[in-house]
């Protein structure tokens, strides 16, 4: 008995031998063609995207056996492979892909030493390369209000919060000397003061972009868009009076009919006041260009209301050739005359006050330019013949 257990221990010692020395040579196999050697892969990888193009930056590692670094993309279909050398341990190796396609990416990253042995790679997945149809999408900054001060003169636009993405809005305008000034509007900011800007003259703003925060090129929209600022006072510069047939005279007791335009307004001497005559009469202004006007104004006398006009008729004509009225302002068809020679009918005036507070109202929408204006008194407060103002305005769209 004790024998056979000898027997079966040699054969279980023999067998466990013979697979250990098996094992033990198996791995040998695998060093056919020499020990695989892995150098340093590239660490601390950041990616800026840009227009057709993009940055990618890693950490320079310590393994000075690394001579080239390759970067691989659209399936190994393209490569870009440069020096390492030109880069010390410590240092952020920074390689510039040019002449990309608009599209979304993917790459590989690979160190290559001395011996042609290749790293693990290291992965950037899914990175958009900007290009045309992303500039295509970009629209300029929303302007939310626009806000001429007639005392201070200056010009204030109110904007509206911009994309996350916006960097800055270019705004291009014309100062009162007639130079083209620029002024940059940052994100953060919503309101734009333009002190010396030209009255009537266009604003143009573009704004710019970034797709990303850390990509390397921002995008401008593609044009520019432009603004007129709307319903602003209509300088009296050029007015003058016209004289046409049964204008009344503004002149009398010492008055100038020119104290309605010149700015102030208030009591005698500087106001208008016509004398004698009939009720309704008008005189005629020339404005001294076309204007397509919005808005109107008038003051009466301040010191003495009595014969403020409290009911008149604002008209307007382009071109005053032929459109004299033969008939008084006083008689029936007037009205269906003045029509007739091609006056608009801007606006009917009727205050219910003592007409003496500054009274302002919108012109009829939709009437067409006019030079020229004719006032047409019909009622006064005290229903006097005479009447006399202090100061008229209007306002214009450019």
């Amino acid at each position: 008995m004790f024998k056979k257990n000898i027997s079966y221990i040699g054969l279980i010692l023999g067998i466990t031998f013979f697979v250990s020395c098996q094992k033990s040579d198996d791995y040998k196999k695998y060093l056919a063609d020499g020990e695989k050697v892995y150098p340093d892969g590239a660490t601390k990888l950041k990616v800026f995207p840009g227009n057709e193009r993009i940055l990618l930056t890693w950490a320079r590692g310590i393994d000075t056996r690394i001579k080239k670094y390759k970067i691989v993309w659209n399936n190994k279909a393209d490569s870009a492979e440069f020096d390492a050398t030109a880069f010390k341990p410590g240092d952020t190796v920074k390689h510039l892909l040019v002449n990309m396609a608009e599209a979304n990416y993917t790459f590989s990253i690979f160190s290559i030493d001395d011996k042609g042995n290749k790293s693990v790679p290291v992965l950037v997945p899914s990175v958009n390369i900007y290009g045309s149809k992303y500039q295509a999408t970009l629209l300029n900054r929303t302007i939310k209000a626009s806000v001429y001060s007639e005392s201070d003169k200056d010009l204030t636009l109110v904007w509206k919060t911009p994309d996350t993405v916006n960097i800055s809005t270019s705004i291009w305008y014309t100062n009162i000397t007639g130079l083209q000034k620029k002024v940059m509007l940052a994100p953060n900011v919503d309101t734009t003061k333009i002190a010396d800007w030209k009255m009537g003259t266009k604003i143009f703003y573009q704004s710019s972009y970034k797709p990303r925060t850390m990509a390397i090129d921002s995008f401008a929209v593609l044009t520019k868009d432009s603004l007129s600022i709307q319903n602003l006072p209509l300088s009296k510069s050029l007015w003058k009076k016209v004289n046409l047939p049964n204008d009344v005279d503004g002149n009398a007791y010492g008055s100038n009919f020119a104290s309605i335009w010149d700015g102030v307004a208030g009591g005698y001497p500087n106001i208008y006041h016509t004398q004698g005559g009939s009720l309704p009469h008008h005189f005629t202004i020339d404005l001294g260009a076309l204007y397509q006007l919005t808005r109107f104004e008038e003051i009466g006398r301040t010191d003495c209301a009595c014969h403020n006009p409290v009911k008149f008729e604002v008209w307007g004509i382009a071109d005053i050739a032929n459109a004299a009225t033969t008939l008084p302002g006083n008689d029936d068809g007037w009205k269906a005359q003045s029509i007739a020679k091609g006056w608009i009918l801007l606006k009917e005036v009727e205050r219910s006050d003592d007409g003496t507070a500054p009274f302002k109202v919108n012109l009829t929408e939709g009437i067409p330019p006019v030079r020229y204006i004719r006032i047409r008194v019909t009622k006064t407060r005290d229903n006097s013949i005479e009447s006399h103002m202090s100061e008229i305005s209007f306002w214009y769209n450019p």
